[in-house]
C-alpha cells in the first residue's frame, strides 16, 4: 500500500462524520461513488443511498485517481509494507498500486498518499456489506443528491463484431458493466475480473455532460399490447446535467453478445458510462482497468 495513516486532529471517531441506514435496502449490489470534490462519499445498494461519509483523499503529489474501480480484495487487518508497518484497517484494494478504501485520518481536507481514508466505524460497517468486485467509481465532481429512475438503456442487435467472451476466468460473482464512450466498447466484468468485451454503436450522453455516470439496473418492463420487453435503470451519479431528462437510448452490439447479456441482467446490476478510456491511463496516470497480465504482475510484486 501506498497511503500511510498521518496523524492530525480528524473526525475519524467521530459519530457525526457518517450516516448508516442499510434498512432502506436490505439486499442487492452495492455502488460507492466517491466525490474528491466534495470530499463525501454515497453509497448505493441496490439504486438506493443508505449511506454517505466524510472522507480524505490525497493531497497534491499523490492525488486519488478517477475513474471506476471494483474491489480486488479486503483485508481487515492490513498493515503498510511500504510505511513502517502503519495500520490500515478494513482495507479495501481498487488498485494493485496500492490505493485502497480504509480507515484513516479524516481532519476535513485531503490528507492521503492516494487512499481515501474513512471515519472508523463506517470503514467497519462498509467492508461488511462489500465483496471483491464491487464497483466504486471516483470523480471530480460532487456525487448528484438525485436519483432518477425509469431511465431506458437498451441492448439491441448491431452488426456483427469481434469480441471477447471468457466466462470461465469468473464463474461466478456480481456481474456489472463499462461502457467507454471514448474506446466505443462495452467491458463486462464479474467478480472484479474483465470476462467479456464488445463493440458498441450508440449515441448515449452525445448530448449530454461529459463525465462518468453510473445506473443500476431496476428490472424489465413489459409492453402489453406487443409483448416485448425494455430494461429500465435508476441513475445513481453523475453530473447533475445527466439527470434533467429522462434517457431512451439504444446500445447496438453483436447479436450473440447482446445475448450474452440480456441472461446476466438482474436488478442491481451495475453500469457505468464514461467519456474516459479504460485502457489507458487517466492524466494523473492511473489505468481505468488494468489488463490481466499487469495485475498478475502487480500481485507479484505485493508478495
Amino acid at each position: 500500500m501506498l497511503c500511510p495513516v498521518i496523524e492530525a486532529e480528524d473526525r475519524q471517531y467521530k459519530a457525526d462524520s457518517f450516516t448508516w441506514n442499510p434498512e432502506l435496502s436490505k439486499n442487492g449490489p452495492v455502488l460507492i461513488a466517491i466525490s474528491l470534490k466534495s470530499q463525501t462519499a454515497a453509497v448505493y445498494r441496490n439504486g438506493i443511498e443508505i449511506a454517505t461519509s466524510e472522507v480524505s483523499t490525497g493531497f497534491d503529489g499523490h492525488e486519488t485517481p478517477t475513474g471506476v474501480f471494483h474491489i480486488l480484495n479486503k483485508d481487515a487487518d492490513h498493515h503498510s509494507k511500504t510505511y513502517g508497518n502503519a495500520p490500515m484497517p478494513y482495507s479495501e484494494r481498487l488498485t494493485w498500486g496500492g490505493v485502497a478504501l480504509h480507515a484513516g485520518a479524516v481532519p476535513g481536507y485531503r490528507s492521503s498518499h492516494g487512499c481515501i481514508h474513512l471515519p472508523y466505524e463506517f470503514s467497519k460497517l462498509l467492508f461488511g456489506i462489500t465483496h471483491n468486485g464491487t464497483t466504486v467509481v471516483i470523480t471530480d465532481e460532487s456525487p448528484d443528491i438525485h436519483v432518477t429512475h425509469g431511465h431506458k438503456v437498451q441492448l439491441a442487435n448491431g452488426e456483427t463484431s469481434k469480441f471477447i467472451w471468457q466466462p470461465e476466468l469468473a464463474p461466478s460473482g456480481p456481474v456489472s458493466m463499462i461502457f467507454s464512450r471514448k474506446d466505443k466498447t462495452l467491458y463486462l466484468i464479474r467478480d472484479g475480473v474483465t470476462i467479456g468485451e464488445c463493440p458498441v454503436k450508440t449515441s448515449l450522453f452525445s448530448k449530454h455532460a461529459q463525465g462518468t455516470a453510473a445506473f443500476l439496473f431496476s428490472g424489465w418492463k413489459i409492453n402489453t399490447k406487443d409483448g416485448t420487453r425494455s430494461s429500465t435503470w435508476t441513475q445513481v451519479s453523475g453530473h447533475s446535467d445527466h439527470h434533467t431528462e429522462t434517457l431512451d437510448e439504444w446500445m447496438k452490439l453483436d447479436p450473440n453478445f447482446q445475448h450474452i447479456l440480456q441472461g446476466l441482467l438482474t436488478p442491481g446490476t451495475n453500469l457505468v458510462v464514461t467519456s474516459e478510456s479504460v485502457n489507458k491511463p487517466t492524466g494523473k496516470g492511473f489505468p481505468l482497468l488494468q489488463g490481466r497480465k499487469e495485475e498478475a504482475e502487480a500481485v507479484k510484486d505485493t508478495k
